[in-house]
């Protein structure tokens, strides 16, 4: 099966993989990820600073 691609504009800057195709599903669930990452970091930093805080209150 052939995959043709149609560009509208050469003017059009070329900032995607020519050779790869990803889904809009794919870059969906890849976008739920990283933000789902990105709260647990956030989530393990706010822990840390409350952490230190005990530590540091205790000595």
């Amino acid at each position: 099966m052939e995959v043709k691609k149609n560009i509208s504009s050469s003017n059009t800057p070329s900032f995607f993989s020519k050779e790869m195709i990803i889904t809009k599903k794919s870059l969906n669930e890849n976008q739920l990820k990283f933000t789902y990452q990105k709260q647990l970091i956030s989530d393990l930093d706010n822990k840390h600073k409350e952490w230190s805080k005990s530590i540091n209150g205790k000595f």
